[in-house]
């Protein structure tokens, strides 16, 4: 292999490992079952979470909507 090819690959490496990051790693701890917090997400972008009623998803910028799916 020469230089051009190891730095294509390491970019390439640091490309995907980027990617996973911005869309997993920055979710945070999930709230405790049986949490009182009211949570809110993106209707398109359900990973987008926060307990803020007014934010905002900051992919696509829409209004983040009440999460009931896990409290009953």
């Amino acid at each position: 292999m020469d230089s051009t090819q190891i730095a294509v690959s390491l970019g390439g490496l640091v490309l995907i490992g980027f990617t996973l990051w911005f869309f997993f790693g920055k979710g945070g701890a999930p709230a405790a079952k049986g949490s009182t917090a009211a949570r809110y997400s993106c209707p398109m972008h359900p990973w987008v979470v926060s307990n803020d009623p007014a934010a905002n998803c900051s992919i696509c910028g829409m209004k983040l909507v009440r999460d009931d799916s896990g409290e009953k």
